[in-house]
């Protein structure tokens, strides 16, 4: 007879646990040279067999069929098939002698034998896999409902197999928030806005521009709200969101039409943030013969502040100038920030002694009334004495309630807390030099990110205000310690700060 050796090896999980194809064909040739097995091809398959059409199981099948080979080595019966089509093409040239044997390494199938056997174990087969499918839909639809996602992570996420969890891709998580907000301006197409990212870092694994497929496909994903979506069912996530629920709607009305958005051939960063202080009405923009100017609109006509025309590079130098008001020294921050970070650790190891201690002496509290009950109970202690050993016991606790609430309540900053401190420190630090070196999006975007509230009268800035906590950064002494930021001697910075960080 001569045999085709057929070895199939699926990526399916039910798989998992069978041999690598290189261990098949070592084993089912060795069987071979045991046996005196005349092995005239060898196939090798890494496809599933649970629907039929694989090309190199059809390839084997059209040899037998015109008589290239007889007979058939395998490793088990299910590597032939996992499904019933497969199946009966096998019990049938089987049964009319076109496969004179099949070998596996346990067991030999030959024409005279009863097919109901073997139709059995091809039945288990093919169930087992139809069990498998049903199973892992069903783990899917429970983990789906305790706010995990059972799929490769989107963009800007990384499947963390240690806690068989969703966490952020530090590398990537950025560009998500970027798509959206230069999708949602309406100034660019996806083009554009690949080709945007591409000069700010994001590549692909290849090291390729990020096409605009891909960025459609970021911007239309509830995922990235919290939200996932699967079988036209949407799920609560327990992942870190990367954008709001306002910013992801208006992104969908671009998408789907319902706000028609059109490129603007211009583009006014400060347009929207400025006022006229002698009449209050905005100041817009205009570009004339090349040149951007900002003016006041003379929204109640009668405002002489409306001749006087400013030129955007004009603006972007008073803008800049009102920024040094949040400059620190960078290596005084440092410093300040590296010293008061070693004795905050410090701190919070002495803490967490202290709480530890608290905590057993509660503990032990616990173990002592267990002893007085026991002993009133047995009639060893006085009822005059239980009662006042347990009211001794509780005072007890209470002190020790009060004194664990305290240290809570006093105890290091948090590294987190801590490092968003520093960030808006060294933000508010550079913002001066980086509003001047930016493009008009990201001009735009620290407008909307420190600005309040800035007037303008005879070509200066009479007025402005800063969002908090730039607003308590900028009146906070130059030479503050981050001693006294973090301990909050300044209530109002360290509320604001505290409001900030929790967001």
């Amino acid at each position: 007879m001569k045999y085709i050796l057929y070895c199939r090896k699926s990526t399916d999980t039910e798989d998992k646990q069978v041999l690598s194809l290189e261990s098949q064909e070592k084993e089912l040739t060795d069987l071979a040279k045991d046996r005196n097995l005349e092995i005239v091809q060898i196939l090798t398959e890494k496809k599933s067999a649970k629907a039929p059409g694989r090309p190199i199981f059809n390839e084997m099948m059209a040899s037998i069929s015109v008589g290239k080979a007889d007979a058939i080595l395998c490793w088990k019966i299910d590597r032939l098939t996992r499904n019933p089509v497969d199946g009966g093409q096998i019990q049938w040239l089987l049964q009319n002698g076109n496969i004179k044997c099949i070998q596996t390494s346990e067991k030999t199938y030959l024409p005279s034998d009863n097919v109901l056997l073997m139709s059995i174990e091809q039945a288990m087969a093919n169930q087992y896999i139809r069990d498998l499918s049903t199973n892992v839909k069903r783990g899917n639809r429970a983990k789906l409902e305790h706010g995990g996602w059972p799929n490769h992570a989107p963009f800007g996420y990384l499947n963390d197999k240690a806690t068989n969890s969703i966490i952020l891709d530090k590398k990537h998580a950025k560009y998500v928030p970027r798509m959206f907000e230069l999708y949602i301006t309406g100034a660019h197409s996806l083009q554009q806005i690949a080709d945007i990212l591409h000069s700010e870092g994001l590549r692909t694994c290849s090291g390729d521009k990020v096409r605009k497929g891909k960025i459609h496909k970021v911007l239309s994903n509830k995922f990235y709200i919290g939200l996932m979506e699967r079988d036209g069912k949407i799920y609560q996530g327990n992942h870190e969101t990367l954008i709001s629920k306002v910013v992801f709607d208006k992104a969908q009305d671009i998408l789907n039409g319902r706000i028609h958005s059109r490129k603007r051939n211009h583009f006014y960063s400060a347009r929207g943030f400025l006022q006229c202080a002698s009449c209050g009405c905005n100041l817009t923009c205009d570009t004339k013969k090349g040149f951007k100017y900002y003016y006041c609109t003379n929204g109640k006509g009668n405002c002489e502040q409306h001749k006087k025309y400013m030129r955007s590079e004009f603006i972007d130098e008073l803008l800049s100038k009102v920024f040094l008001n949040l400059k620190f020294d960078e290596q005084l921050i440092q410093m300040s920030a590296d010293a008061y970070h070693e004795s905050n650790e410090t701190k919070a190891n002495y803490v967490q002694l202290t709480l530890d201690a608290l905590t057993n002496e509660l503990e032990s509290l616990t173990k002592k009334e267990s002893v007085l009950t026991d002993g009133y109970a047995s009639e060893v202690i006085k009822s005059d004495m239980y009662k006042q050993k347990m009211l001794e016991i509780e005072n007890k606790r209470a002190e020790l309630q009060a004194q664990l609430k305290e240290i809570h309540s006093k105890g290091p900053v948090t590294p987190v807390t801590f490092e968003q401190i520093k960030n808006i420190f060294m933000d508010g630090n550079r913002a001066s030099e980086k509003y001047i070196a930016s493009g008009d999006d990201v001009k735009r975007n620290m407008l909307s990110k420190l600005l309040s509230n800035a007037t303008i009268k005879n070509r200066t800035v009479a007025q402005y205000q800063f969002k908090n906590p730039y607003q308590v950064l900028a009146n906070t002494p130059k030479n503050i310690t981050f001693e006294k930021m973090c301990a909050g001697e300044d209530s109002n910075f360290h509320a604001q700060m505290g409001a900030t960080t929790s967001r």
